[in-house]
């Protein structure tokens, strides 16, 4: 009987479920949309970030003597420890290795440049370059200046890593210096040793780099003597951003505690991991950017779960006005229902039900209509599509149906109020 009821009671009433089943849309797709992108949030932001620079700073363990100035180190070779450029593609074999945005690996030296012999800093680094990644699905991975400082912009062209020219940029501070331009050559002297160097364009950073001398890596392991080695490697890495738990000294962490930190995308945990695979490093976060990154990835998802709120409060108040005038057209229907014996859980019953299928045929809707719009803000954001998680339909339906549910609570209330003698009267 109370099926009939049901199935007359939608067929009656379709433009009031109709707007109740709009208002759940509405909300649901929201939902589902701000739920698929809340869950690529860390990935797609990250990306974004990376804007910053690096976050992960690797150096030699151990070094006795380091002289650092405007992050160059000036002490002698002797002085210094160094890292193996043979195993950089470790970076990308760690267990966080797709949260590795880039990485490139430096090696400086001062020499002395023009007639007047000014001391100036030559950095080798990979600009662009594609590396071997053995016995992995990606096989490969490009790395360099361009994967970490993105905002590095140059006046002429950039050093091809693959040809090994002897070229050069000069950062605009040294090339205002020099009196250079792109086509001009520079001589480099190092210790007495002489090289030519082709400028191809001239660095615009805003920083540091602004005066100094970039070439390719290889050049300056021949120059030093140095073949094979680096002095430090600045990664740019994905991050979770730190809660307490991160902040836990390791060594006081239980086995379980300990393995929930590691396999977690904190930035220490990505340090330590880092550690592990190259020999002798030590693998420091730059704190300022790290905290920067995390900090602005925990305001976009409150601000996402804000806008949640108010999409979830608004459906509600919809639905709250659809059922209202509902009851108000049904009274002489619940009053006879309740004349004829209906007790209070069966009409609570009757209408969970009523209100179940609303939520879940507006939760379903909302759903493939909040794929299409997570899609959209994707691309408008972040340029990219959004990875749909098999949990936002069940998160999704579950949500709507507690919009229908809480949305409902009032005018349920207020029916199981009705008098039926007053309404059978007519009054």
């Amino acid at each position: 009987m109370y099926g009939r009821i049901l199935r007359k009671s939608i067929k009656v009433r379709r433009k009031r479920i109709i707007l109740a089943v709009i208002a759940v849309i509405m909300g649901a797709s929201l939902i589902s949309a701000l739920t698929g992108v809340y869950l690529n949030i860390e990935e797609k932001v990250g990306k974004e970030l990376s804007s910053y620079g690096a976050n992960i700073i690797v150096k030699p363990k151990g070094d006795d003597i380091s002289l650092e100035i405007g992050g160059v180190n000036y002490s002698s070779n002797q002085q210094q420890n160094f890292l193996k450029e043979d195993e950089l593609y470790k970076i990308k074999k760690i267990f966080w290795k797709y949260n590795i945005l880039g990485f490139s690996p430096y090696l400086s030296t001062v020499v002395k440049v023009g007639p007047e012999n000014e001391s100036v800093v030559l950095t080798g680094t990979w600009f662009d370059k594609e590396i071997d990644i053995p016995d992995e699905a990606f096989k490969s991975a490009r790395v360099g200046v361009k994967t970490i400082a993105p905002w590095w912009t140059v006046d002429g062209e950039w050093i091809n890593d693959e040809e090994n020219k002897p070229e050069a940029i000069l950062g605009s501070a040294v090339a205002k210096q020099l009196e250079n331009r792109a086509g001009d050559t520079v001589s480099i002297n190092y210790n007495g040793k002489m090289i030519e160097l082709k400028v191809v364009g001239i660095l615009h950073t805003g920083g540091e780099e602004e005066n100094q001398i970039f070439t390719n890596l290889a050049t300056v392991q021949g120059l030093t003597g140095l073949q094979g080695k680096v002095s430090e490697i600045k990664v740019s890495a994905a991050i979770t951003p730190e809660d307490d738990f991160a902040k836990k000294d390791i060594t006081q962490m239980t086995k379980e505690e300990y393995i929930r930190w590691y396999c977690t995308p904190y930035i220490s945990s990505i340090a330590l991991q880092i550690e592990e695979v190259i020999t002798d490093s030590d693998a420091l976060p730059i704190e300022q950017i790290a905290s920067a990154q995390g900090n602005f990835i925990k305001k976009i998802k409150l601000m996402m779960m804000l806008i949640t709120l108010v999409a979830v409060a608004a459906s509600a108040l919809g639905v709250m006005t659809a059922m209202t005038t509902s009851i108000l057209e049904r009274r002489k229907e619940i009053g006879v229902i309740k004349a004829i014996g209906a007790r209070t859980n069966q009409i609570i019953a009757l209408f969970m039900a009523e209100v179940a299928a609303i939520g879940v045929i507006g939760g379903i809707i909302g759903y493939g209509l909040g794929i299409g719009l997570a899609q959209v803000i994707g691309n408008a954001v972040f340029n990219s599509t959004v990875a749909i998680n098999v949990i936002v339909l069940p998160v999704t339906i579950i949500i709507a149906i507690g919009i229908t549910m809480i949305g409902s609570m009032i005018p349920i209330r207020n029916a199981l109020k009705i008098d039926p003698v007053i309404v059978l009267r007519g009054e």
